[in-house]
């Protein structure tokens, strides 16, 4: 669990110290404090993914609130638009680092059984 949080602030799951992104979602080839190859680990569509999953029941109450509100559409949707771009903005990146710690602390981010 210790991982995960650290992957959570954007910090390497070994060590705590080092970035694990070098750019928004971008990850660093390796961490800059202890040395771990964290470029070698392969997060895909994972994060996104999840990230949708998660935000799923958040989606659905600005879906409700769009439709049944008493607010003229053209200002609802605008509204909504924003705040839900505004929510995968904000967590997708902690749901990436997340993931890229799961995958280092179960050994499948090591690039094992790769063909080249």
């Amino acid at each position: 669990m210790a991982a995960i949080w650290r992957g959570l602030r954007f910090r390497c799951p070994k060590c705590g110290q080092g970035r694990i992104f070098r750019a928004y979602l971008k990850q660093a080839d390796m961490c800059d404090h202890c040395g771990e190859p964290l470029g070698a680990i392969r997060a895909d569509d994972g994060p996104a993914w999840l990230t949708v999953l998660s935000l799923g029941p958040f989606l659905v109450a600005i879906t409700f609130f769009v439709s049944f509100g008493h607010f003229p559409l053209w200002a609802a949707l605008p509204v909504a638009a924003i705040a839900v771009t505004g929510a995968v903005l904000l967590l997708l990146p902690r749901i990436k680092g997340a993931f890229i710690a799961a995958l280092w602390v179960s050994g499948l981010g090591n690039g094992a059984g790769e063909a080249d």
